[in-house]
């Protein structure tokens, strides 16, 4: 173990890494003294050019004033008006006034107001100014944050998407990743429903078999501990995402899988400012399917047992609706289901129910072998009970945020506190976050800033109260419990009580999902701390020198409780409750030292930055488990207070590890018109085997900004036109910290008749193993042409990834059962397009248009036997990562002379098929044996494509909005054929289908098989193979409507600004057979988690509803 406490120093040291934390927390701590002791706050050496110079108050000074409006004559309060080059200056009043005295001298007016243009007006002779601002646009000269710097957009050599604050202010969302969806090409994210669940995250494919494919998240340049959720959107000022290695190089072994830069909220200069941000969302459960009602499923599972001749009253099999067989059938000999299907009945006796009132047959049902007589039968009038609407509910969520910004010349300060709840549209899941934020930095000296960023989070989620343990006949959640229920059934008795097994089955017992809500309970809590503070010396106008130290606490509380009356203890006997209690804590910290060089010489400007980086990470866990608690009172507390005095089992765990870094990037630009950046970075890491702790990652840009050469110059037409191409290798140590060590395993033995504790390998050690690395190169194009009306970029790409980490399993006899090695390649490529543009921008009428689109392709290359398939994994050379692998069907077999012979010569082989069957095709010459040869690839959960667009609509001080997200040509695994069509238990909701979209001898064009209960293996097989279905879909994910009261009429209440808005929340989803067939395509799986009892039943990403929102919101500063 001792291996993983070191931080990689090249000698193996462990002492380094900690003399590197000391020397960092007392470099800290003498800039905050210096800050403390540094007398007043103001600027005490000039370094020439625009640098702060202070000015002698003595010298004549004379006296400006102005107001500041908008375009349309509205005054602008709290807009910085300053000397240039000088700390001088105010911030204008509520009627948008200013006045102050300025030094003598060619003195220059900056005027400058958050999401407007920064203007400078030279003061000369006049002393009386309007100056109008107009709004901020992206262009050349808008900076964006790139690793460990920003720079401006023009500047930028790698593949990078920017989200912008009004982008991520949209969507009323409860995370980043929620508003990051659609928004940025190349990014696929996948939402969860689960109130508090974070989203899936991919970009640019998979490029890990076996390690994590998720992106890096860096806050505020210190690398994100904890998750992504804990971070409230509204404090996020923008996002950008790092796509290509030429970008994502600078953060070497971290950056594999690209990285998402969070830049949070900071003060700005002018007077202090209080902003209010809330919404209330009325949530409701929408579900996609349209289910069958108890009659019409018990008609279908009738048709199947009618057709298969297993339809009896007693011994007698029949062909008809008649109440004496649907009992005997479907009653399970529960009271109220027989009184359910006697329901759908006339009878001449209702106390007695001995003899049913008849109808006369009609012809075509004389023609199916019905007899002159049957019973008087409506299935409408068979009860129903709505299961969904016993274990769901409308419900809300409230998130607020209080935020507090304020600044100087020399200090900026932002602070926030935030409440989100959502009660969560099932009655067992609720989620609760509580964050706190503090940004703030300030500049003593003009040759000193130090700053920090401090963040809390409390989450308190209600996960859902599990039924059992999620398998066959227990689903996962209370909507997937619903819909594994009978029909027919009552939840509660004639007293009111609730039913342990509403139907009776003794076959399927369901238990009743009412009774969990109440006596179980899974709770998971999180606690985060994180604090990143900096120090950063400025040399010389051109030398700088920064050190960041970030540090990360988590806590984590997960616990279960199940009650004495709960469905999995109720019959034990005595009843008693169990519970189980999990707690751990992890902690990081990253101290890194960095400089920056930047100088011009003429045309050329050089810059340089150089990193050394230290970070540990660490983790430690216990678990306790108790069953027989005596108190269901106690939950998870006091575990020690059960029948046995103590907990019947627990455990600890630890794990330890650490990364060590040295980067140089160097940039140069020639007649700011071509742009060379250059990287290198050599990381060490603890997890890998000695002698393969440390390589070097580089990467390499190149960038030529054409409308700036002379043949272009004078196009007015052309705003930028910017070419790029980028290099570079990234790597992944993508294994547990003690991996490489050959981690042992518990193991019991028996000496004689005394048992023994004892250990045994897991696996074989490889001194070998390093790291996986991806190379990628990307060729993308920058442009705006219209004065940046129509602007955007495209981007093409390529990755190898190699060394892939992957288990050998060994032979037996060697006593270990695998090995890690580096074996393994996986390929992407692809194309990525984004544009903006403005359609519309005359008479206070504007509409423009941000589109992206995304296509990659992702392969295995090579496996654990070279390009051989390892099909036991589902993992095949040339295919995507995650496929569907089954027969293909070629429509249904038709009761014909040529279908007839056919289904003969499979017959021979044991294969039975009959009409109105799904018609399987054979792989290569037929031999009428259905095997795996048979079977092909037939599709991946990753889609083909992937967009999203956002239309806005500008009028006057209105504003409307929608979003539209696609995800095309993904494959879903879904049984689309309504349940029931081969009968078998009568159980848990069914899709309402059309009679007609059946097969018969008389609807041989159907849709699907005929329903019948005939002998089935071979059906089933077949079958099976339909359910691979086109995942596609386009949703409208929100429409928006929002009105800016003017500042007219706030300015009478001090009021700076006023935003009232309301939204729809996935108020439209379109698609082809997977949605129509009523499933939300839009998950993590990629199929439907159907629990085995019944289509369609959801799972813990409830495929089969969705959740719509109406949001109302305000939005107020003063």
């Amino acid at each position: 173990m001792k291996e993983n406490r070191m931080l990689c120093t090249p000698d193996g040291g462990g002492a380094y890494g900690k003399s590197v934390m000391r020397s960092g927390v007392f470099l800290l701590m003498v800039f905050f003294l210096v800050l403390m002791v540094g007398g007043p706050l103001q600027a005490q050496m000039a370094y020439g050019g625009d640098s702060a110079v202070p000015y002698d108050s003595g010298q004549q000074q004379r006296a400006v004033r102005g107001t500041v409006t908008d375009k349309g004559g509205l005054p602008l309060p709290g807009v910085s008006v300053v000397v240039k080059g000088t700390t001088v200056g105010v911030t204008t009043d509520s009627e948008g006034n200013f006045s102050f005295q300025v030094p003598p001298g060619s003195a220059v007016l900056s005027v400058s107001f958050v999401g407007m243009k920064t203007v400078e007006i030279p003061v000369g002779n006049q002393s009386v100014f309007n100056i109008v601002l107009e709004e901020e646009t992206i262009g050349l000269d808008e900076v964006v944050v790139v690793g460990y710097g920003t720079v401006k957009k023009s500047d930028v050599t790698g593949a990078l998407t920017s989200v912008t604050e009004k982008a991520i202010k949209e969507r009323p969302v409860q995370n980043a990743l929620q508003a990051m969806q659609g928004k940025a090409a190349g990014v696929d994210i996948v939402s969860n429903v689960r109130p508090g669940e974070t989203a899936s995250i991919n970009i640019r494919g998979t490029r890990s078999i076996n390690g994590s494919n998720s992106p890096l998240f860096v806050v505020d340049g210190i690398i994100l501990m904890g998750s992504i959720n804990d971070i409230n959107p509204n404090d996020i000022a923008s996002i950008e995402i790092l796509k290509d290695a030429s970008a994502t190089a600078i953060y070497g072994s971290r950056g594999a899988n690209g990285v998402v830069l969070v830049t949070t909220k900071s003060g700005r200069q002018g007077t202090v400012s209080v902003n209010y941000d809330a919404t209330l969302s009325i949530d409701r459960v929408h579900s996609l399917t349209d289910w069958a009602s108890s009659g019409e499923a018990i008609d279908r599972f009738r048709l199947a047992h009618v057709n298969g001749g297993t339809y009896k009253s007693g011994a007698n099999a029949l062909k008809y609706p008649d109440p004496f067989a649907d009992i005997q059938m479907f009653g399970n000999n529960d009271a109220m289901t027989i009184a359910a299907i006697r329901a759908g009945y006339d009878w001449n006796d209702p106390g007695s129910f001995t003899s049913v009132k008849t109808r006369a047959a009609t012809a075509e049902e004389k023609a199916l072998g019905w007899p002159d007589q049957v019973p008087l039968y409506n299935p409408g009038n068979i009860p129903t009970t709505d299961w969904i609407d016993l274990l769901t509910k409308p419900s809300q969520t409230h998130n607020h945020l209080l935020s507090l910004t304020a600044g100087t010349p020399v200090s900026r300060l932002y602070m926030s506190v935030g409440y989100l709840e959502n009660d969560g549209t099932q009655k067992n899941q609720s989620y609760k976050r509580y964050t706190f934020r503090l940004n703030g930095d300030i500049t003593p000296r003009q040759w000193l800033n130090v700053g920090a960023s401090i963040s809390a989070s409390r989450s308190i989620q209600e996960y859902g109260a599990s039924n059992r343990t999620g398998t066959a006949t227990y689903p996962k959640d209370a909507y997937g419990n619903a819909l594994g229920q009978y029909l027919m059934a009552k939840p509660y008795d004639n007293e009111g009580k609730l039913i342990e097994f509403p139907g009776n089955n003794a076959t399927i017992p369901v238990w009743n999902p009412l009774i969990d809500i109440d006596h179980a309970e899974d709770q998971r809590q999180a606690t985060n701390f994180n604090a990143n503070l900096h120090s950063e010396i400025r040399f010389t106008p051109w030398a700088r020198y920064r050190l960041n130290f970030g540090t990360g606490l988590r806590n984590y509380r997960n616990a279960t409780f199940q009650g004495s009356q709960s469905t999995l203890l109720r019959r034990s006997s005595p009843p008693t409750s169990t519970a189980s209690y999990e707690s751990g804590e992890s902690w990081q910290y990253m101290i890194e030292n960095l400089i920056f060089l930047d100088k011009s010489f003429g045309v050329h400007n050089l810059g340089a930055t150089f990193l050394q980086s230290a970070q540990y990470y660490t983790s430690e866990s216990s678990n306790l488990g108790a069953s027989k608690i005596l108190y269901n009172s106690s939950k998870w507390y006091n575990l020690g207070a059960n029948l046995n005095g103590k907990p019947d089992s627990y455990g600890t765990g630890f794990s330890e590890s650490s990364l060590q870094s040295y980067m140089a990037r160097l940039n140069y630009n020639l007649m700011d018109r071509y742009l060379v950046t250059a990287t290198g970075r050599w990381d060490g890491s603890s997890v890998l085997a000695p002698g393969n702790k440390w390589d070097f990652f580089p990467s390499f840009a190149l960038a030529w900004k054409m409308q700036e050469e002379p043949f272009l110059k004078g196009v007015e037409a052309i705003h930028e036109l910017k070419l790029r191409l980028g290099w570079g290798v990234t790597g992944n140590s993508g294994v547990g910290s003690y991996t490489t060590m050959g981690p042992l395993t518990r193991y019991n033995y028996v000496f004689g008749t005394a048992p023994a504790i004892g250990y045994i390998p897991m696996m074989m050690a490889n001194p070998e193993l390093g790291w996986e690395k991806t190379a990628q190169w990307n060729a993308g194009i920058d442009f705006g042409f219209l004065k940046n009306r129509l602007s955007g970029s495209v981007d093409l790409y390529q990755s190898q990834t190699s060394d892939i980490l992957m288990t050998r399993d060994l032979p037996p006899v060697i006593g270990y059962s695998s090995i890690w090695y580096n074996i393994g390649k996986m390929k992407n490529q692809g194309i990525e397009i984004s544009l903006s543009s403005v359609n519309i921008d005359r008479r206070g009428f504007r509409w423009s248009t941000d589109l992206n689109w995304s296509t990659n392709k992702e392969e295995i290359v090579e496996l654990v036997n070279g390009e051989e398939d390892m099909v036991s994994n589902g993992w095949f050379i040339g295919h995507p990562l995650q496929v569907f692998r089954n027969y293909e069907v070629d429509g249904l077999w038709q009761d014909t002379p040529e279908d007839l012979a056919e289904i003969a010569k499979w017959a021979a082989n044991g294969v039975n098929f009959a009409p109105g069957q799904y018609k399987p095709v054979e792989q290569g010459t037929p031999d009428y044996k259905l095997t795996t040869d048979d079977m092909v690839i037939r599709g991946t959960i990753r889609p083909k494509w992937v967009a999203g667009m956002t239309n806005t609509f500008n009028y006057r001080n209105f504003e409307l909005s929608f979003f539209m997200y696609a995800r095309i040509g993904q494959s879903y695994l879904s049984p689309l054929v309504p349940a029931g069509i081969t009968g078998g238990n009568f159980v848990g909701y069914v899709r309402s289908a059309d009679p007609s979209d059946f097969w018969s001898p008389t609807n041989t064009s159907a849709k699907w098989p005929q329903p019948t209960t005939a002998p089935k293996v071979s059906v089933d097989a077949v079958n099976r193979a339909t359910w691979i279905n086109d995942g596609s879909f386009v949703a409208v994910r929100n429409i928006s409507l929002a009105y800016n009261v003017p500042s007219l009429l706030l300015n009478r209440i001090q009021i700076k600004n006023l935003q009232l808005y309301a939204q729809l929340l996935n108020p439209f989803l379109f698609g082809g057979e997977v949605v129509k067939a009523g499933i939300n395509p839009d998950d993590t799986n990629g199929w439907i988690s159907t629990n085995s009892v019944g289509d369609l039943t959801g799972g813990t990403n409830n495929n089969t509803m969705i959740i719509k929102s109406t949001v109302f919101g305000i939005r107020v500063g003063f």
